[in-house]
């Protein structure tokens, strides 16, 4: 199985076609994904049975009520029958974020397909192994002891109709921990983050403010100029990612699928 890596040091880019991979090649992709935080490939011919095909074979795929497959989402701002946009629709940035921040058993994992009209598309990520390791032993310990609490406002890192405003104070994550591949990483969605236990707005704010100076910094970001064909998957625990401003979102359609590595790493803790 041949990749190389980005200039940033750390992106897996592939030099394979994924459907010339084996079962274990793929599962290898699954645990790459894990400890690099993305991995690409380039001029991809899918159909959706190779998607999700290839999405099995590492895990858990979730369902969803926005698609043709139930299994498949449309990223997209094209129009439905309903007049409706897919996710994510808007023309607008879709500021840094991760999975569904706020749910300790949501997938880990996504899957992105470019189907057409992504040219001129930009989506970049942050990776937190990176960003932490540079930090002091000092700083990783407290922030080890820091639990922090996340949800959604409307405006915040997206316009889109599809997500509700929340907070959920009942879950909470510390800023650092390790990942199923045993990674150490800030879990840091910055845009979701809406407070700290123990910690006062004013101290809540401080450590934000210092953090997100740190995580982007340019060496810790991946930036992903999109053409048609290319896929590609993040881990959602220690990276955050971005989609930029981009005026065609009606002519641009991407297929996302979020699943788990149930198949690498065996069904994850409550």
């Amino acid at each position: 199985m041949k990749y190389h890596y980005a200039n940033n040091g750390w992106t897996i880019i592939m030099e394979e076609n994924i459907n010339d991979l084996s079962t274990e090649d793929i599962l290898r992709v699954g645990r790459l994904i894990v400890s690099n935080m993305v991995v690409v490939f380039k001029n991809q011919k899918l159909t959706t049975k190779d998607e999700l095909r290839f999405c099995n074979i590492i895990g858990n795929i979730q369902l969803t009520e926005s698609d043709r497959t139930k299994h498949i989402s449309l990223v997209t701002g094209q129009k439905n029958d309903a007049g409706e946009p897919g996710l994510f629709g808007h023309a607008s940035a879709l500021d840094w974020h991760a999975n569904q921040a706020s749910n300790k058993n949501r997938m880990p994992l996504i899957w992105l397909y470019g189907l057409e009209g992504t040219k001129g598309s930009r989506t970049s990520w942050i990776n937190m192994i990176e960003a932490c390791r540079d930090l002091s032993i000092e700083d990783r310990m407290d922030l080890r002891k820091k639990k922090a609490y996340f949800g959604y406002e409307d405006g915040k890192y997206s316009t889109s109709s599809f997500f509700h405003n929340h907070v959920n104070k009942d879950n909470l994550f510390p800023l650092i921990m390790d990942n199923a591949g045993g990674h150490e990483g800030l879990y840091f969605p910055f845009l979701q983050m809406f407070g700290m236990e123990n910690t006062s707005q004013y101290h809540f704010e401080q450590i934000v403010e210092k953090l997100i100076a740190h995580v982007t910094q340019e060496k810790y970001i991946y930036h992903h100029d999109w053409d048609d064909g290319d896929v590609v998957l993040s881990e959602q625990w220690l990276s955050v990612h971005k989609r930029w401003e981009f005026e065609n979102m009606e002519n641009r359609m991407l297929h996302r699928i979020a699943f788990d590595y149930s198949n690498i790493y065996g069904v994850q803790d409550d």
